[in-house]
Protein backbone atom coordinates (compact mmCIF):
# COMPACT_ATOMS: atom_id res chain seq x y z
CA UNK A 1 0.00 0.00 0.00
CA UNK A 2 2.65 2.51 0.65
CA UNK A 3 5.53 0.80 -1.47
CA UNK A 4 7.62 -0.86 1.46
CA UNK A 5 6.96 -4.39 2.35
CA UNK A 6 8.88 -6.30 4.35
CA UNK A 7 10.84 -9.35 3.92
CA UNK A 8 9.66 -11.38 7.38
CA UNK A 9 13.26 -10.87 9.03
CA UNK A 10 12.52 -7.12 10.05
CA UNK A 11 13.91 -5.78 6.89
CA UNK A 12 11.94 -3.06 4.91
CA UNK A 13 12.27 -3.04 1.11
CA UNK A 14 11.07 -0.69 -1.88
CA UNK A 15 10.05 3.13 -1.97
CA UNK A 16 8.13 4.51 0.06
CA UNK A 17 4.94 6.47 -0.77
CA UNK A 18 1.97 8.08 1.31
CA UNK A 19 0.19 7.98 -2.18
CA UNK A 20 -1.84 5.08 -1.35
CA UNK A 21 -2.75 5.74 2.05
CA UNK A 22 -3.55 9.52 1.29
CA UNK A 23 -6.02 7.72 -0.99
CA UNK A 24 -7.50 5.86 1.95
CA UNK A 25 -7.98 8.94 3.92
CA UNK A 26 -9.50 10.77 1.59
CA UNK A 27 -12.26 8.06 0.97
CA UNK A 28 -12.44 8.01 4.84
CA UNK A 29 -13.37 11.50 5.17
CA UNK A 30 -17.08 10.48 2.51
CA UNK A 31 -17.63 7.25 3.05
CA UNK A 32 -20.45 6.89 6.23
CA UNK A 33 -20.53 2.98 5.81
CA UNK A 34 -17.09 1.50 6.90
CA UNK A 35 -17.25 0.71 10.19
CA UNK A 36 -13.81 -1.37 10.25
CA UNK A 37 -10.45 -0.66 8.60
CA UNK A 38 -7.18 -2.41 9.19
CA UNK A 39 -3.64 -0.85 7.91
CA UNK A 40 -1.74 -3.03 9.72
CA UNK A 41 1.84 -3.71 8.98
CA UNK A 42 2.01 -1.00 6.40
CA UNK A 43 5.23 0.83 7.56
CA UNK A 44 2.64 4.18 7.50
CA UNK A 45 5.07 6.54 8.78
CA UNK A 46 4.50 9.94 10.43
CA UNK A 47 2.89 11.42 7.32
CA UNK A 48 0.38 8.18 6.34
CA UNK A 49 -0.99 8.23 10.05
CA UNK A 50 -0.92 11.95 9.76
CA UNK A 51 -3.13 11.66 6.56
CA UNK A 52 -5.63 8.60 8.14
CA UNK A 53 -5.74 10.72 11.44
CA UNK A 54 -7.00 13.84 9.95
CA UNK A 55 -9.66 12.04 8.03
CA UNK A 56 -10.60 10.05 11.22
CA UNK A 57 -11.50 13.96 13.09
CA UNK A 58 -14.56 13.81 10.24
CA UNK A 59 -15.19 10.24 10.16
CA UNK A 60 -18.52 9.36 12.58
CA UNK A 61 -18.89 5.55 11.22
CA UNK A 62 -15.60 3.62 11.41
CA UNK A 63 -15.59 1.93 14.73
CA UNK A 64 -12.72 -0.48 14.76
CA UNK A 65 -9.24 0.77 13.67
CA UNK A 66 -5.89 -1.49 13.75
CA UNK A 67 -2.64 0.24 12.76
CA UNK A 68 -0.30 -1.94 14.51
CA UNK A 69 3.22 -2.60 13.54
CA UNK A 70 3.41 0.96 11.40
CA UNK A 71 6.48 2.30 13.44
CA UNK A 72 4.24 5.61 13.96
CA UNK A 73 5.89 6.31 17.33
CA UNK A 74 9.27 7.28 16.11
CA UNK A 75 9.63 10.46 17.32
CA UNK A 76 6.13 10.15 19.12
CA UNK A 77 4.59 12.39 16.01
CA UNK A 78 2.75 9.31 14.86
CA UNK A 79 1.61 8.82 18.16
CA UNK A 80 0.68 12.82 18.99
CA UNK A 81 -1.55 12.28 15.32
CA UNK A 82 -3.49 9.84 17.02
CA UNK A 83 -3.89 11.46 20.43
CA UNK A 84 -5.13 14.44 18.21
CA UNK A 85 -7.80 12.48 16.73
CA UNK A 86 -8.70 10.51 19.89
CA UNK A 87 -9.61 13.75 21.34
CA UNK A 88 -11.96 14.39 19.32
CA UNK A 89 -12.99 11.23 17.44
CA UNK A 90 -15.95 9.53 19.80
CA UNK A 91 -17.04 7.07 17.36
CA UNK A 92 -14.22 4.93 17.81
CA UNK A 93 -14.73 1.75 19.72
CA UNK A 94 -11.53 -0.28 19.50
CA UNK A 95 -8.38 0.68 18.42
CA UNK A 96 -4.87 -1.54 17.88
CA UNK A 97 -1.40 -0.05 18.54
CA UNK A 98 0.67 -2.82 19.51
CA UNK A 99 3.71 -2.88 17.89
CA UNK A 100 4.61 0.78 17.47
CA UNK A 101 7.08 1.66 19.43
CA UNK A 102 5.28 4.40 21.29
CA UNK A 103 7.62 4.49 24.24
CA UNK A 104 11.21 4.08 22.10
CA UNK A 105 13.06 2.33 19.85
CA UNK A 106 16.09 0.39 19.48
CA UNK A 107 19.26 1.69 17.34
CA UNK A 108 20.06 -1.39 16.24
CA UNK A 109 23.95 -0.28 15.46
CA UNK A 110 24.58 1.37 18.93
CA UNK A 111 22.35 -1.37 20.83
CA UNK A 112 20.50 1.37 23.05
CA UNK A 113 17.09 2.03 23.75
CA UNK A 114 15.96 5.84 22.66
CA UNK A 115 13.48 7.09 24.45
CA UNK A 116 10.42 8.98 23.38
CA UNK A 117 8.33 9.66 26.09
CA UNK A 118 5.87 12.12 24.33
CA UNK A 119 4.20 9.52 22.73
CA UNK A 120 2.86 7.54 25.75
CA UNK A 121 1.74 11.04 27.33
CA UNK A 122 -0.18 12.04 24.09
CA UNK A 123 -1.50 8.97 24.06
CA UNK A 124 -2.66 9.21 28.09
CA UNK A 125 -3.26 13.12 27.65
CA UNK A 126 -6.19 11.71 24.70
CA UNK A 127 -7.64 9.10 27.08
CA UNK A 128 -8.29 11.46 29.73
CA UNK A 129 -11.21 12.94 27.17
CA UNK A 130 -11.86 10.08 25.37
CA UNK A 131 -14.82 8.37 26.05
CA UNK A 132 -15.63 6.18 23.13
CA UNK A 133 -13.16 3.68 23.31
CA UNK A 134 -14.03 0.23 24.60
CA UNK A 135 -10.86 -1.29 23.51
CA UNK A 136 -7.42 -0.33 23.30
CA UNK A 137 -4.00 -2.43 22.46
CA UNK A 138 -1.06 -1.11 23.41
CA UNK A 139 0.93 -4.30 23.64
CA UNK A 140 4.77 -3.74 22.49
CA UNK A 141 5.23 -0.53 22.64
CA UNK A 142 8.10 -0.23 25.20
CA UNK A 143 6.12 2.19 27.73
CA UNK A 144 7.81 0.72 30.70
CA UNK A 145 6.44 2.11 34.18
CA UNK A 146 6.25 5.97 33.24
CA UNK A 147 4.02 5.16 30.54
CA UNK A 148 1.89 2.93 31.91
CA UNK A 149 1.78 4.88 34.38
CA UNK A 150 0.43 7.69 32.27
CA UNK A 151 -1.97 5.56 30.30
CA UNK A 152 -3.65 4.16 33.51
CA UNK A 153 -3.98 7.63 35.71
CA UNK A 154 -5.70 9.17 32.23
CA UNK A 155 -8.00 6.04 32.57
CA UNK A 156 -8.92 6.78 35.88
CA UNK A 157 -9.67 10.37 35.58
CA UNK A 158 -11.85 9.77 32.83
CA UNK A 159 -15.07 9.65 34.53
CA UNK A 160 -16.98 8.97 30.70
CA UNK A 161 -14.70 6.00 30.22
CA UNK A 162 -15.80 2.88 28.78
CA UNK A 163 -12.75 1.10 28.53
CA UNK A 164 -13.55 -2.49 28.88
CA UNK A 165 -10.38 -4.31 27.01
CA UNK A 166 -7.10 -3.32 27.61
CA UNK A 167 -3.44 -4.85 26.56
CA UNK A 168 -0.77 -3.92 28.11
CA UNK A 169 1.53 -6.84 26.92
CA UNK A 170 5.44 -7.05 26.94
CA UNK A 171 6.00 -3.06 27.90
CA UNK A 172 8.47 -3.61 30.42
CA UNK A 173 6.17 -3.01 33.15
CA UNK A 174 8.25 -3.28 36.67
CA UNK A 175 6.47 -2.34 40.13
CA UNK A 176 5.88 1.10 39.37
CA UNK A 177 3.52 0.34 36.56
CA UNK A 178 2.23 -2.66 38.43
CA UNK A 179 0.86 -0.31 40.63
CA UNK A 180 -0.51 2.04 38.61
CA UNK A 181 -2.15 -0.79 36.72
CA UNK A 182 -4.13 -1.78 40.27
CA UNK A 183 -4.74 1.77 41.04
CA UNK A 184 -6.46 2.04 38.05
CA UNK A 185 -8.76 -1.09 38.09
CA UNK A 186 -9.77 -0.75 41.63
CA UNK A 187 -11.60 2.96 41.22
CA UNK A 188 -12.78 1.88 37.51
CA UNK A 189 -15.96 -0.66 36.97
CA UNK A 190 -15.51 -0.35 33.18
CA UNK A 191 -12.53 -3.32 32.77
CA UNK A 192 -13.02 -6.76 32.28
CA UNK A 193 -10.18 -7.74 30.35
CA UNK A 194 -6.64 -6.55 31.25
CA UNK A 195 -3.47 -8.47 29.52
Amino acid sequence: MCGIWNDGWGHQQGTYTAEGITAIADALRVNGALTKLSLASNYLKEEGTKAICEALKQNKTLKELDLSDNNIGRGAAGAKHVADMLGVNGALTALNLSSNEIGGHWVVSMQQQVSTREGPKAIADALLVNGGLTALDLSYNRLEDEGVSAVCKAIQNNKETKLASLNFKKNGIGPVGANAVAAMVAVTGAQTKIN
